[in-house]
């Protein structure tokens, strides 16, 4: 009997690791300087690439660097790495603005800036082991090209998309190199009294591409725009898809499986940018809508990116909302004919932030069926800076799992899973279990709190309300072997959870 009670204790134990290895969720500050992430790579070595821009100062004046943070598969920071370039500031290009490599690695679309305000689009290369370098730039003395987004090519060569003022106003381009970034052909589109940008391209079923942005239709509205190419960059087919409102947010496109292209916006129901709606929609080769939907309540938002989940096919996008200048960094997954499955808000808090305002700009599916979201927890000026915000949710979006169970709460706190602790922890069924509540003395709830227990399952098992100042909560209904997850919520949002061992 102690054996087996022995084994079961270690089997319960190695539960609760891997529930503690599902998620994580960080605020990455190394250079103690203002950072932005604007996207995610997973590397051969199973750790995390994240790409964003950091502010450099050198002896002369503050600048910006592309930076690479490298982090463990449980969120732990590893390393990393910036590509300064004397005379230069150096950027990624936007949200989702990295794409993997053939090789190993990744390539990530910008741009370079000097001081006489050339702008150079450019193409970055993040080795298999993490190393960021700089592969080429385009562009001449005085003009401006700023790249957005890049993608490899089947020949080994690379595409980057952007916008320039070289032509017209500001027209989109898409350019094309070979292997080792020599440029074999560039174009540009758009009205020359108009403004034109791309912010996204991906490869298509024919050889050739899509193209994603932003197109002006009159002198105050913009509706996100898709272009049809083929291998050389002549268009095939092109058209608007917004409302005859301003769409202030560009096409962000993902080819899916069968071919056909996937977009990522938000369309603008009203007159103002609060009166915004989410939108996805997927279109075929022909140019022919094949389905598009709209989530969520009226208010200011948008998509950065859309992804398909694995052999589900499902899809997951990231991005924000913004209510009354709150924002929330925001994750939305649907089915492949885009029915929601559901959608979550995300705000940051820890004893220094407590606005937690931030947003998503990248997202991507990770091998345990979860998903690792990046982006950034904004600052105030003289108080913090705003840094690299990295979320590692499990499937259903929770930073805890059972967190769905919860009915009438979608936002979450990312960072407050430690204000509980479960003591003994295994504990003997049948046992009463002690549980640690420490919340920040800043923090303020909205609504009652409230503690659930969760099986591993997914059932709800135990509810019970927490009196606002509690440090410590007992429950006292017995609970069969197995293991559980503790969430604390109030009225409006997940504040915190844990898991525990019943042996």
């Amino acid at each position: 009997m102690r054996l087996t009670r022995w084994i079961y204790c270690l089997l319960s134990v190695g539960l609760l690791l891997q529930a503690h290895a599902q998620t994580f969720n960080q605020r990455y500050d190394p250079w103690a300087r203002a950072d932005f992430g604007w996207s995610v790579e997973r590397l051969l070595d199973s750790t995390y690439f994240v790409i964003s821009n950091s502010e450099l100062l050198d002896s002369l004046f503050y600048s910006s660097v592309v930076t690479g943070i490298r982090v463990s598969s449980t969120g732990e920071f590893l390393d990393t790495t910036r590509l300064v370039y004397p005379l230069r500031a150096t950027y990624a290009g936007w949200a989702n603005a990295s794409a993997p490599r053939a090789e190993g690695g990744s390539i990530i679309g910008g741009n370079t800036y000097q001081a006489d305000g050339t702008i150079q689009a450019a193409l970055f290369l993040v080795e298999p082991n993490g190393a960021l370098s700089l592969l080429f730039e385009y562009g001449a003395t005085g003009e401006e090209w700023i790249g957005r987004q890049a993608k490899q090519t089947p020949d080994g060569g690379y595409v980057l998309c952007g916008e320039t003022s070289t032509v017209g106003i500001v027209d989109g381009f898409l350019l094309k190199t070979d292997a080792i970034g020599e440029v074999e052909w560039v174009h540009t589109y758009g009205a020359v009294d108009r403004y034109d940008f791309f912010i996204s391209v991906d490869l298509a079923p024919w050889g050739g591409y899509y193209v994603g942005g932003t197109r002006q239709i009159a002198p105050d509205n913009y509706d996100p725009w898709i272009l049809r190419l083929d291998e050389l960059g002549n268009v095939i087919g092109e058209g608007d898809y917004g409302t005859p409102q301003n769409d202030y947010q560009s096409a962000q496109l993902t080819t899916a499986s069968n071919g056909n292209v996937l977009m990522a916006c938000a369309w603008n129901m009203g007159a103002t940018q609060n009166t915004q709606q989410v939108c996805l929609l997927e279109m075929d080769e022909n140019g022919a809508v094949v389905w598009q939907r709209t989530y969520g309540p009226f208010q200011h938002c948008g998509l950065f990116v859309v992804q398909e989940v694995n052999d589900q096919l499902d899809l997951i996008t990231a991005g924000f909302t913004n209510q009354n200048g709150f924002y929330k960094g925001l994750l939305l997954r649907t089915s492949s004919a885009g029915d929601s499955l559901w959608m979550r808000e995300y705000v940051y808090y820890d004893e220094l932030v407590t606005n937690g305002k931030g947003a998503f700009y990248d997202v991507q599916p990770t091998p345990d069926g979860g998903f690792i979201a990046v982006g950034v927890a904004l600052g105030i000026p003289g108080q913090y800076t705003q840094d690299v915000w990295v979320v590692k949710t499990d499937s259903m979006g929770c930073i805890e799992p059972g967190c769905h169970v919860i009915t009438g709460v979608e936002t979450q706190i990312t960072n407050l899973k430690d204000v509980l602790r479960v003591w003994p922890n295994p504990v003997a069924a049948g046992s009463v279990v002690q549980i640690g509540l420490q919340l920040p003395t800043t923090f303020s709830p909205q609504g009652a709190l409230r503690l659930t227990v969760v099986s591993s399952d997914g059932r709800l098992v135990h509810e019970q309300n927490v009196a606002f100042g509690a440090t410590s909560i007992t429950i006292g209904t017995p609970l069969a072997s197995g293991l559980y997850h503790l969430h604390l919520s109030d009225a409006q949002r997940w504040i915190s959870g844990a898991p525990m061992v019943v042996e």
